[in-house]
């Protein structure tokens, strides 16, 4: 028998990927019971949390100073220190798999059983910095090691996309679809891969570009 286990190396994740998780375990933990002598304590835990939340949030839009990004970066650092600890206490304090999960945290996939990897959460359409170009965000998927992604501009007679493959990817972060048209709308959304199959498609995420002129 397989013992459940959380997750405790986050380093792999994006920095909009681990806001998210930080934003849940901190939630999670707020009000619960099930680890009363968690280390560090949740009054430890929470202010590294919503440190670095907000500092992500403050450098997500690509227009950071050097110093707000290498501020983030430690915020990021003390903050994965910190879930480390977290997680490899909850393993320690108890094998019972929903009572870990109630942490928020993300459990190790038995790669004995998985027959195919889950499908991203949330998928998100946002502007970029550079002219007639969107970027392509959505939610990384621990047990997936690569993403099919779909794009249309579009609609059937039933308004529904009229869906256009794009390459696939290995990252949830730095993909982006070019070029756009002002005023058209946008369709979005991907699907997991990895080598016992593939996932259920996202859901759907809308945009309408603004091109810069």
């Amino acid at each position: 028998m397989i013992t459940p286990k959380l997750i405790t190396n986050y380093n792999p994740l994006s920095d909009s990927d681990l806001a998210s998780l930080a934003a849940r375990t901190a939630d999670a933990l707020r009000t619960n019971d099930n680890f009363p002598d968690l280390n560090p304590s949740f009054d430890d835990y929470e202010p590294l949390a919503l440190d670095y939340i907000a500092k992500q949030a403050i450098t997500s839009n690509g227009r950071a100073s050097g110093q707000q990004k290498k501020e983030k970066d430690e915020a990021r650092d003390a903050l994965i220190i910190a879930m480390r600890a977290v997680t490899s206490y909850i393993n320690n304090f108890t094998t019972v798999s929903s009572v870990q999960l109630s942490s928020g945290f993300s459990p190790v996939s038995d790669r004995k059983t998985t027959q195919s990897p889950r499908s991203s959460t949330w998928v998100r359409l946002a502007d970029s910095t550079r002219p007639a170009e969107i970027l392509l965000q959505f939610e990384a998927v621990v047990e997936a090691y690569l993403y099919e992604m779909q794009i249309a501009w579009e609609l059937d007679a039933d308004g529904n996309p009229l869906w256009q493959d794009l390459p696939p990817t290995s990252r949830s972060t730095g993909n982006f679809y070019a070029p756009v048209e002002d005023g058209v709308t946008y369709y979005f959304r991907v699907r997991s891969r990895n080598k016992r199959g593939v996932s259920h498609w996202s859901p759907v995420a809308a945009l309408r570009a603004r091109v810069n002129a």
